[in-house]
């Protein structure tokens, strides 16, 4: 009968086949053997957050964080418009067994830098420009020192931006919105001021009339093209009431 193998050297042989199977940070499946660590809420449409790649950097990378800084290197004014510019460094050293053996300590620097402003920022975020650029400048720099290929923080997406710089929030009118209805009110010479201060709407700047509001504004306008019959006191196409 064929005796196994002693459990330490069987537990040795496993270690050494688990070493020889995991990827390393030059091979091509490195980049989904990191993305593997995370969870799925540590993800947004497949994209990782800043909160997991933080969370799995010392064990993936095995290392130890050494200093983590940051440095706002622009703050948002109205010269800038309201952009807020961020560098995040990062620090750490290896735990490589050479290494700490020869008593090298090692460290190795990453840097991350981003940039936010109403126009590449989430409409629900743009009020927080410096923070929104902190975050992205820590994902760009975790990534960096992954060496991750063709991944990008969930945070770095923008998908509902501000839309004019004069939109203060969520819940404005968008461009297309405008686009539509000066497009409608110049084939039906309709007068969007008119028809805009008929429904008692008192915003004088049209970007700052209210989502909904807009939504009314051009449904009023496809039922009068419709109907057929434009009211005189709305007709006059005037290309300046935007």
């Amino acid at each position: 009968m064929a005796r196994g193998r002693p459990k330490k050297e069987q537990e040795t042989l496993d270690e050494q086949l688990e070493q020889k199977l995991t990827p390393t940070i030059h091979d091509i499946e490195w980049t989904d053997y990191v993305l593997s660590f995370l969870t799925e809420d540590e993800k947004i449409m497949g994209n990782p957050t800043t909160d997991g790649l933080r969370r799995i950097f010392e064990k993936v990378m095995d290392c130890e964080i050494m200093e983590a800084t940051t440095k706002v290197d622009q703050t948002p004014s109205r010269d800038n418009e309201m952009r807020a510019t961020v560098t995040f460094s990062l620090t750490f050293k290896p735990n490589s067994a050479t290494e700490t053996r020869l008593g090298l300590y090692n460290t190795k620097l990453v840097t991350g830098a981003a940039d936010v402003y109403w126009g590449n920022c989430d409409k629900v975020f743009r009020n927080h420009p410096v923070a929104v650029a902190e975050t992205r400048a820590e994902g760009r720099a975790l990534r960096r020192a992954l060496r991750l290929r063709k991944v990008v923080a969930a945070e770095e997406i923008a998908e509902e931006i501000e839309d004019h710089i004069d939109g203060s929030s969520i819940d404005k009118i968008t461009v297309n919105q405008v686009n539509f209805m000066d497009i409608l009110a110049k084939r039906l010479d309709i007068n969007v001021k008119n028809l805009i201060s008929s429904m008692d709407i008192t915003e004088e700047n049209v970007y700052n009339i209210k989502y909904n509001d807009a939504v009314q504004i051009a449904s009023n306008l496809a039922k009068l093209q419709q109907q057929g019959a434009i009211p005189d006191d709305l007709v006059g196409y005037d290309s300046n009431w935007r």
